[in-house]
């Protein structure tokens, strides 16, 4: 004889009823503040120039960004997007990255100080890997990026051959996330030229020797910005005599 069940169903603590006059009127408001930042994003993007989308400090988050992409990407095929200073996680990155892909107009883009973290930066190199893609400046500093995040950008940096410009200041990292950088552009790429590490706190003294190396091998990259890390004036002594031949070679300890 097989084993009969009672099953039964019990109402969760936190039910909601939908005919419940309140939460319609909640739910209404919801829909309406939605409706009404979508417009609010819109007409500021309208008001921008083609060249240049500025959405600083506008509080966006994860679901404000299939409107910028409709109103600024698609419609106004903007070449420079500034994203800093919202609350863009990466879902948000990854529905950006996805209307991206056929993208050839977007040349710079700026995510300073969202919550990016190393996944937004790993779907970001999915993109720069592409070879129709354009970008030649990224700004994704204070984004809670760690080594992790630096192994993804590292390995894209070994085959992009577009990006000129790499923003990665205020995040977590380490003497180890410098050393995989430095060690891509000494081996492998000769297109960046521009490199923001600054407000690392964790990058210390170990990591001298790969980007002195890399800096007497690596003569595309001219701009180097450290200050604000912990290096130690020995170090900085040693960077500052490996770059003494190169005239053109802006670092700032």
């Amino acid at each position: 004889m097989s084993a009969s069940y009672e099953i039964k169903f019990e109402q969760p603590t936190n039910f909601v009823d939908l005919d419940d006059e309140a939460y319609t009127k909640d739910r209404n408001k919801e829909i309406s503040n939605a409706s009404h930042n979508k417009q609010l994003i819109e007409q500021l993007i309208d008001k921008c120039d083609s060249l240049n989308v500025n959405l600083l400090h506008q509080h966006l988050t994860d679901s404000d960004i299939s409107t910028v992409i409709n109103a600024a990407i698609i419609k106004k095929k903007c070449n420079e997007l500034r994203l800093g200073y919202n609350n863009i996680t990466c879902e948000g990155i990854k529905i950006l990255v996805d209307a991206l892909r056929n993208n050839t107009s977007l040349e710079r883009l700026n995510l300073f100080a969202n919550q990016i973290s190393d996944q937004g930066a790993y779907y970001l190199t999915e993109m720069l890997l592409l070879n129709n893609f354009k970008l030649k400046i990224l700004f994704i500093g204070q984004n809670q990026i760690t080594n992790k995040g630096v192994e993804y950008l590292s390995e894209m940096l070994k085959t992009n051959t577009i990006l000129t410009h790499l923003g990665l200041s205020n995040n977590k990292i380490s003497d180890q996330g410098v050393i995989l950088l430095s060690n891509a552009l000494m081996n492998h790429n000769k297109t960046l030229k521009e490199l923001y590490l600054w407000g690392n706190q964790s990058i210390g003294d170990n990591c001298i020797d790969a980007l002195a190396d890399m800096l007497v091998y690596n003569r595309t990259l001219n701009k180097l910005i450290l200050f604000d890390c912990n290096l130690s004036e020995l170090s900085k002594e040693r960077l500052k005599e490996v770059i003494k031949p190169r005239n053109d070679f802006e670092l700032c300890l």
